[in-house]
């Protein structure tokens, strides 16, 4: 249903990382749990540090079709140092959420959004992908408003992704959400889209 652009992470995951330093800085209050309309139970967390088998397993089962929305096929090599990057994050500038389920007493992604900071700008590039089964129930707006909510409240000013001009799901979520949509003009494939988060008095606070 919904997917956004890879977005890439400058954290370094080759520095020593100890299994308490990231716990330390893990925001578990950010965890829900959602009852979606279907009546199906799902929890939303903060991607932790050692789920890189679950970012795996999750990454490598997507569809074909879903992979190249989410630009991965054939853009982003899933080697253990993409799936570190996209795990080891800082909770601050790389933030991400992952929606699970159990699955015979197992968890397992089922979708997950992620947000990264440009320091220089305070804008945000988001990004979302939703496994092939559960696309179409409601999970990816969910999921993208908890994005946008938790990126407002840290102070980022706008958020901005691109999208393939041929996903029209994404697209009809993110006008209804209050994104703009504006030409790539180099590159009619694709289509930036953007929404301020801060109002004037806060931003000039």
């Amino acid at each position: 249903m919904i997917q956004g652009t890879a977005v890439t992470s400058d954290y370094d995951s080759s520095k020593p990382d100890g299994e308490s330093s990231w716990l330390a800085s893990y925001p578990s209050h950010l965890t829900q749990t959602w009852e979606l309309p279907s009546g199906e139970w799902v929890q939303v967390r903060p991607i932790r540090h050692d789920d890189g088998p679950l970012e795996e397993a999750f990454v490598r089962g997507l569809s074909p079709e879903t992979g190249y929305r989410r630009m991965l096929k054939g853009g982003v090599k899933v080697t253990s140092e993409w799936i570190d990057s996209m795990t080891h994050i800082d909770y601050r500038r790389h933030m991400a959420f992952a929606v699970t389920t159990a699955v015979e007493g197992f968890e397992q992604f089922i979708g997950v959004g992620r947000y990264v900071v440009e320091p220089a700008t305070q804008s945000a590039e988001f990004a979302l992908v939703l496994a092939d089964d559960w696309q179409g129930k409601g999970v990816g707006r969910r999921l993208l408003g908890t994005l946008l909510e938790h990126a407002r409240n840290a102070g980022v000013r706008e958020m901005v992704g691109v999208v393939l001009a041929r996903n029209a799901a994404m697209l009809e979520l993110a006008r209804s959400m209050g994104f703009s949509v504006s030409a790539v003009p180099e590159d009619a494939t694709i289509v930036n889209v953007s929404l301020p988060l801060q109002t004037n008095t806060q931003t000039s606070s």
